[in-house]
């Protein structure tokens, strides 16, 4: 999915200036971009260098509208990495010695203006920790595919233009699901566990590659018991901004620890994974957190 960048969105921070602002910036421009290969648009030239005298032969002076004003949607990564995962890449030779190692997050946002127009785009923020292989009983199996999302710029803010209903974290406007993921950046081994004649073995049974999990609501009865503990609380899951005004400054923020479960392998040792039959623990990938919204 494509997402808008920074420079592309920020510009409607600033109103448009008066003419003479205008006439001041291309002349700075022309006169520093001398040698430079720049092309400027004919109209643009038109506008800005050749206006036309009115009928008493006066220069009428240019002024253009100045934007309807803006609306800032800014994320904050607040998580971080559960100090197990840490040590357990230590000890395989994965560097986590950032001082600002966190969690590579990815949040899908839907704005919906006033007009019934919808814009999607995406945050990304985090490190771009990864593991790069993984030994199991048949060899070394690698990492088939880095995800790009991994290794791209990060975006955390944009601003829009007024006339916005809705600000939809995680995406899905009109829609129960969301898009709010965390990337796993270590191999998960599911287990099956065979006892015969009173002789327990393990078996691999999968081998999930490093990439980023959607975050999901616990699952819930009729009054609201857990029923199966996942990612989110339903008091904590992302909701939207409305009635927004032209200044206002959204916030979303997303708190809490990568966590995954630890398992005794098919060759002994204790790795991130999880028995194929234990589904609590399959459901607690990637750990546990909240999303928190913000209007000010």
């Amino acid at each position: 999915m494509k997402r808008f960048k920074p420079k592309t969105i920020t510009a409607h921070l600033f109103g448009w200036p008066s003419a003479h602002l205008v006439l001041a910036a291309a002349g700075a421009l022309l006169m520093t971009g001398s040698g430079c290969s720049s092309i400027f648009n004919p109209a643009f030239i038109n506008l800005v260098a050749t206006p036309v005298p009115d009928a008493s032969g006066r220069v009428p002076s240019i002024t253009i509208d100045n934007a309807p004003g803006h609306i800032v949607v800014v994320f904050i990564n607040n998580t971080q990495f559960d100090q197990n995962l840490l040590d357990y890449f230590d000890s395989i030779g994965v560097d986590t010695n950032d001082p600002n190692l966190r969690p590579r997050v990815r949040v899908r946002v839907d704005i919906q203006y006033v007009n019934g127009n919808t814009t999607t785009f995406e945050f990304i923020d985090g490190s771009a920790i990864v593991q790069s292989s993984v030994q199991t009983d048949e060899g070394t199996q690698v990492n088939p595919l880095v995800p790009i999302d991994l290794v791209e710029n990060d975006l955390t803010n944009i601003v829009t233009v007024c006339d916005v209903s809705i600000v939809q974290p995680g995406g899905g406007i009109g829609s129960a699901q969301t898009s709010v993921e965390v990337f796993v950046p270590a191999f998960l081994k599911v287990v099956t566990v065979l006892v015969t004649d009173l002789v327990t073995d393990r078996e691999l049974a999968e081998t999930i590659s490093p990439s980023f999990v959607p975050l999901r609501a616990d699952e819930v009865d009729a009054n609201f018991n857990v029923t199966l503990q996942r990612n989110f609380d339903i008091r904590d899951v992302p909701v939207p901004a409305t009635d927004l005004l032209c200044g206002t400054v959204v916030g979303f923020t997303l708190n809490g620890t990568l966590r995954v479960p630890f398992v005794q392998d098919e060759l002994g040792a204790v790795v991130p994974g999880y028995v194929d039959s234990d589904v609590t623990a399959e459901a607690s990938v990637p750990g546990r957190y909240d999303f928190a919204t913000t209007v000010r």
